[in-house]
Order: C-alpha cells, then structure tokens, then sequence
C-alpha cells in the first residue's frame, strides 16, 4: 500500500479512534447500568492497574520500531525495516508472557494497594491482554514507521467491537454473582478484543511482507538499537506509571480526609472516572493520531537533517491539535449536561466535566509536541514536560482534594493546572529544536478567536434549538450550529496551514 501523508494518515487512524471511542462509550453505557458506580469504580482500578502494567512492558518499544523503521524506510533498506520488527517482536513476547504472569499472581496485591479490594478478579481478566498487546505492538508499529496507518485502524475497530460484545455478555453473565464478578466479565472483554486485534495484525503482516532481500544488518546491533531508544523510554514510563498510581491512590487519600466514608468516596471517584473522564477522554484519545501519525514524517526529514520540513509539518500539526482541542473543550464545556444524559442517563459528573474541558487544549498539545520532540530524539525532554504535568497535578489534587467545599473538584482543578504547565513546557522546547517561534500567533491566537466566537454563538443556538423535545436532535443540532461558527472564523482568519514538502 502506498504510504499516507501525515493528514491522511491522522484521517485515518482519526476516523477508526472515533468509531472505537464511540464503541467504547457505547460499551460502558450498559455497562454502568449493570455495574453502577461501585462497579465502575472496581471496573476501572483493575484498568488502571493493567494501563501501568501494559506501559512497563511495552513502553518505549512502540516508538523505538517506529521511528527506526521509519529511518529504514528513509533509506530504502526495506529488509533492516522488517528485521527490526521481527526482533522486536521476540522481545516482547517474552515481556508480554512474564507480564501477564506477574499480574495474574500479584492481582490481590495490587488490588489492595490501590484501595480496591474487590478489583481482585477483574485485573485477572486483564492479565492475558498483557502478552496479546506485546505480540502486536511491533506489527502496529512497523506498518505505521512506513505511514501505513491502514492495518492499525482496521485492527482497533475490531478490537472495539468484540470489547463491547464479549464484555457486556460477559457482564451481564456473571452479574448473578455480584458486581466485582460482573466488572471481571467487563475485563474479560478487553482481553477478547486485543487476542482477535493481534491475530488479525499477525496475519496481515505476514501477508504484506512476504519475501524480499535478506537483511545485511547483525542481530545484535538491530537490537543495540532498539534498546537504545526503548530502554530509556520504559524508565520514563515506569515514573510515569508509578506517578499515576500515585496520582490515584492520593487522591482516593484525600477524599477520605474530607470526612467521606469509604463507600461515598468511591461513589464521587466512580463518578468522575467512570462518566467524566469517559467523556473527556474521547476527543483527547481521538486526537492522539495526529502524534501518532506525525513521528515517522518527523523522524524520517531528523535523519535527512530537513528542518525546513520539520517545521512546516510540526506548524500544521500543532494548529490541528490546538484547533480540535479548543472545538472539543468549547463542546464539552457547552454540553457536559446534555453529553452525560444521553449517553449515561445521569448528570451528576455534568460541573466535573465542565470544569475539566480545558485540559483537552493541552493535553492535545502535549501529545502532538511530545511525539515530534521524540521522533527528533529529544525524549527526555518530552518526558520533563509530560512528568512535571503529573508531578503538578498530584500536588494540587492532594492540596485541592482535601478541601471538604472541593473534594473530587479539587482533582480537576489539579488535572487544569497541570497539563496547562506541560503544554507550556513542550511548546518551550518546541520552540528551540524546530526554530518554530513566530508560528505560535497563529497556532493559539486563530483557534483561540474561533472557541470565542463559539462561545458567544452558544446562547443565540441554544435559543434557536431550544424548541426541539429530543435532547439527542437538540443537542446534535445546537453542536453543529456551534462547530459551523467555530469552523467558519478558524478558515476565515487562515487557521489551516499547507504541507510544505
């Protein structure tokens, strides 16, 4: 297949992350309604137990295949590409088997440290997901080193979709038997989808990259190389890991400080993880293609030494990032009630997510930033922007949270502050890597006037609308009315940027 630009690249991976996050959402919106808030919260400690145990077994190697592929691709030497991914494979496997090992024996131990005793037989469903996301990460990456972004979304669909059947049948099976049985079918879902996504990537792999010459390049040095890039980057995300069990277990902490009883204080946490963060996470987790689909064009021009090109790519995908974060935080912002009644029936999170929608601006920024200060081999400077953000955020979440007027505010609060100062970090370093300074006015200033006039559009829609009874019809139309007047200052005030080659 040929290889995608970058913006069709982001397209793709973009529209294959909205149909997953859709499903997603769509997974846990019967879910809560079997599970409930107690549920949820069991649901999602066993996810963030597996989300750290996934990052230090893989981290660092997607990237490292990526990029190197990409440099081999650079190159014309298709052979070193594929040795790099077969090798990376073998290495992963064996992570992956000791891995899903570790978490399968230690699921009471790390159930108990995060304060969630009945998290026990969800993180055991977890466990497999360990060595089936390790076998496909070197397959994913290798396609996408050679902007091949295809495989990768077709696989993440899949994978949505027998999530959200295996676990809500799952589910509702093993709901008789109590709710941290019922979460457990939830996780066991998870593990269905990635075995069927991996052996799904396996096969096309195997398909595409049949044949060809023989690779001139040593084991050894092919593996020197990828531990050379992989090794630093799984240190980085162990400390962040360990500063987001942190980030957790403090804040579970601190609402137990404010004078809550065990059982309210996971009620407010559930509520926030299990319908907040749902909903927030979608556009920032949407987004995240655009880094993924940047690194091997910014890799490839770092090895040619164009900078030129760098910094004409790194201009456009952070006016994306910037535009979209702001749309979707003017949304999210606009419709936090409306968004949480249709998909979950329950408006409680409604001021937790309103609050909480600027992080989606940074946030975006720090993906897009992060992943070209990486594909430039700058990681450890993306890693003091991405850990001063966490390290922030645990300070004002412990500062905040404990406030008994705040509670589970004072953790939004602390997320705002801290991605706001990772976002500024990244720029600062963007700023004297690419040389990119003066594209900044455009880059905040255009989408910044774009989310203004969106807000002031939003009561003149909402009056306009206000007639229609279906909250779906109604809030759809009003968020259109919102996004066209987004839209139409963002492209008249020249938001969008051509790809300079």
């Amino acid at each position: 297949m040929k290889n995608q630009s970058f913006m069709a690249g982001a397209a793709i991976l973009m529209t294959a992350n909205a149909i997953s996050k859709i499903l997603g959402a769509v997974f846990k919106i019967p879910l809560t309604y079997i599970v409930h808030e107690e549920g949820m919260a069991v649901y999602n400690t066993s996810f963030s137990v597996y989300v750290m145990f996934l990052a230090f077994i893989i981290s660092g190697m997607p990237f490292a295949v990526q990029k190197l592929t990409a440099v081999a691709y650079a190159k014309n030497d298709a052979p070193r590409a594929k040795r790099i991914v077969a090798l990376a494979t073998v290495m992963l496997a064996a992570a992956g088997t000791a891995g899903s090992l570790a978490l399968w024996f230690g699921a009471e131990f790390f159930a108990l440290a995060m304060k969630e005793e009945r998290a026990v037989w969800a993180i055991r469903a977890l466990a497999p997901s360990v060595l089936f996301v390790a076998l496909g990460t070197a397959v994913k990456s290798g396609f996408q080193g050679r902007s091949d972004m295809f495989p990768t979304a077709v696989s993440q669909v899949v994978e949505a979709v027998v999530k959200l059947a295996a676990g809500y049948a799952f589910a509702v099976w093993l709901t008789g038997l109590g709710t941290q049985y019922a979460a457990a079918g939830a996780a066991a879902g998870v593990t269905a989808g990635e075995f069927i996504a991996t052996a799904i990537l396996a096969v096309w792999y195997s398909i595409s990259f049949r044949g060809g010459n023989r690779c001139t390049a040593g084991r050894r040095e092919i593996s020197g190389e990828l531990m050379s890039i992989a090794m630093p980057m799984l240190f980085m995300s162990v400390i962040g890991s360990f500063l987001s069990v942190c980030d957790t277990s403090l804040l579970r902490m601190s609402l137990l400080r404010t004078g809550m009883s065990a059982e309210e204080a996971r009620f407010v946490y559930g509520s926030y993880t299990g319908y907040a963060l749902t909903v927030l996470n979608l556009p920032s987790g949407l987004l995240a293609t655009l880094g993924v689909s940047i690194i091997p064009i910014t890799a490839g021009a770092a090895e040619r030494g164009d900078m030129r090109r760098i910094r004409s790519v790194t201009a456009r995908g952070l006016s994306l990032s910037a535009a979209a974060g702001m749309l979707f935080s003017v949304l999210l912002y606009s419709f936090s009630g409306e968004a949480l009644y249709i998909l979950f029936r329950n408006t409680y999170s409604a001021d937790m997510l309103r609050l909480a929608s600027p992080s989606v601006i940074f946030i975006c920024i720090m993906q897009l930033a992060g992943a070209v200060l990486q594909s430039m081999g700058y990681i450890g400077r993306a890693f003091i922007a991405s850990a001063a953000a966490a390290v922030i955020k645990i300070i004002c979440t412990v500062a905040l949270a404990s406030v008994p007027e705040l509670n589970i505010y004072g953790a939004v609060i602390g997320s705002d502050i801290g991605f706001f100062a990772g976002a500024v970090i990244d720029l600062v370093y963007i700023s004297r890597y690419t040389g990119l300074k003066r594209e900044y006015s455009g880059i905040i200033i255009t989408p910044a006037a774009a989310a203004a006039a969106a807000l002031a559009a939003l009561s003149p829609v909402k009056l306009l609308f206000g007639g229609v009874e279906e909250a779906l019809l109604r809030t759809a139309a009003e968020g259109i009315a919102v996004t066209a007047v987004f839209a139409a200052v963002f492209f008249v005030f020249g938001g969008v940027r051509s790809e300079k080659r």
